[in-house]
């Protein structure tokens, strides 16, 4: 792998939690494949010429470790295959003062129009590009409790109505969290995803369960899927339903629909822990509360 990324964890990207929020996790490795585009001969001259760049279309996300405010990271990456117009990327964020892995991410990336965001083919040569910067997503990366398979058919927003996925989140796109060209950074999709959690019926179980200020909770795996371009000014509702209950564990699925048109806009499952602020190890859940979790699982859901 060769290094594409290096920082330091801000307050600002840090949540209530404290560590850093899963967004500036997706944010942070969206920079890096800018730099991983550089070497394929992607990078940000070509993309002006072409009107074209790298995007994610499809991703699987590990959390290994917390990135408390202040912690160096680098990020590091490489190409794992081609398929058609299509890139598998590996990059994972590594804790320099620990020297230890953070979160690996594995993205199904294409290159789109940096105006619309449709789909083009690649460019020609990218496969001489490719073969140097091969690596091998490693164990530790591979998805455990979520599938990356070939994603379905978006849901649509009738039949999630219909499922009684609750709604946690409704807003409208913003400026700042947009490229040069108005469309929204994939980071936004996890943004909206994380900020509606707290409203989500079953989250108030859990609640009800816990000691108030001494237990928080932690994403362990994401899967994510953009399915089409979204700009500046549109509305973004989420829908969300639990989809799973383990011993310590609830696996969550959540759609983003465009406000007005109701089409898919982005969809995505996870995987989360509730730990203990004090000792920053995860914790089991009450018998009872998982009893009462059980009773909101909706059956089938799957992005």
């Amino acid at each position: 792998m060769i290094e594409i990324g290096m920082g330091s964890v801000q307050v600002g990207e840090c949540d209530v939690m404290g560590h850093m929020n899963v967004r500036h996790y997706v944010s942070r490795a969206l920079e890096a494949l800018d730099w991983l585009g550089l070497e394929l001969g992607l990078g940000p001259a070509n993309a002006r010429e072409h009107g074209a760049g790298l995007v994610p279309a499809d991703q699987h996300i590990r959390f290994v470790r917390e990135l408390p405010a202040g912690t160096p990271f680098s990020i590091h990456g490489g190409v794992v295959h081609r398929r058609g117009d299509t890139l598998r990327l590996y990059q994972e964020i590594r804790n320099v003062a620990a020297g230890a892995v953070a979160a690996t991410i594995v993205t199904d990336a294409v290159l789109a129009d940096t105006r619309t965001g449709a789909p083009r083919p690649l460019l020609s040569g990218i496969a001489d590009a490719v073969t140097p910067l091969a690596v091998v997503v490693p164990d530790y990366a591979a998805p455990r409790g979520l599938g990356f398979d070939p994603p379905r058919e978006p849901l649509s927003l009738k039949h999630a109505v219909e499922l009684g996925l609750s709604q946690t989140y409704k807003g409208t796109v913003q400026t700042t969290e947009c490229n040069d060209n108005g469309l929204l950074r994939v980071d936004g999709v996890m943004a909206r995803i994380w900020d509606g959690v707290p409203n989500s019926p079953a989250r108030d179980v859990r609640r009800r369960g816990q000691p108030s200020g001494k237990v928080g909770s932690a994403a362990l795996e994401y899967r994510l899927v953009y399915h089409r371009p979204i700009r500046a000014g549109d509305l973004v509702t989420v829908r969300s339903g639990l989809k799973a209950v383990g011993s310590k564990t609830t696996t969550w699925a959540h759609w983003l629909f465009d406000g007005e048109s109701g089409v898919t806009v982005a969809a995505a499952e996870a995987i989360g822990v509730s730990f203990d602020l004090t000792t920053r190890k995860a914790i089991g859940m009450d018998e009872e509360v998982r009893r009462a979790l059980e009773e909101l699982v909706v059956p089938g859901l799957s992005v």
